[in-house]
């Protein structure tokens, strides 16, 4: 008429008395990766013995992958990306930029090149996302930013001809992401 669950050392919600109660593994069952439970039928009025039945629970590692820290490059520059993978996953796919992944977008360190519509925006926002790991855990992804900045430019000016003794006036410019410049020489 009723029966207890054994055999686990995680918990048992609400009791390990209920036949449909939710049990939550231990850390030591997570990370042995599964558990065996046993149900156990109580004494049964007259001579018939208990009844016992098992059941294995295999527990998968949740994926997790990180897309590295957010980076910031010249027009015309590269990003040597650093995309890490673990958990469940053994996999993982760039995705989200219109430029170019080399080797390729499945490669955790690829050098990734912006497209001409990302450097004329200023950024792009890439998606590393995990394989779909086996078992029930999903796949996760997790995002980082490339701030592209315009070239410095800088400008001397005309050449100028003056006469011993006078001084020139410099006419000096800067633009693109020069803040200040510095004359020299």
């Amino acid at each position: 008429t009723s029966g207890t669950w054994g055999g686990g050392a995680g918990t048992f919600t609400p009791n390990n008395n209920t036949l449909n109660a939710v049990y939550t593994p231990s850390a030591a069952e997570e990370a042995a990766g599964s558990v065996t439970l046993t149900l156990v039928s109580n004494d049964p009025a007259g001579p018939c013995p208990v009844a016992t039945s098992t059941v294995t629970i295999t527990i998968n590692p949740i994926a997790t992958i990180d897309a590295g820290a957010d980076q910031t490059t010249c027009i015309g520059g590269s990003i040597t990306l650093a995309g890490i993978i673990g958990g469940g996953a053994t996999s993982g796919t760039w995705s989200g930029g219109a430029g170019t992944f080399a080797p390729n977008a499945t490669t955790a360190n690829a050098t990734y090149t912006p497209s001409a519509a990302e450097e004329a925006a200023g950024t792009v926002t890439l998606t590393f996302t995990s394989d779909d790991p086996a078992g029930p855990c999903a796949s996760v992804n997790d995002q980082m930013v490339i701030t592209i900045t315009q070239l410095p430019t800088v400008g001397a000016g005309l050449d100028q001809t003056i006469c011993n003794g006078s001084t020139a006036t410099l006419s000096g410019t800067i633009g693109g992401a020069a803040t200040s410049a510095t004359w020299t020489g």
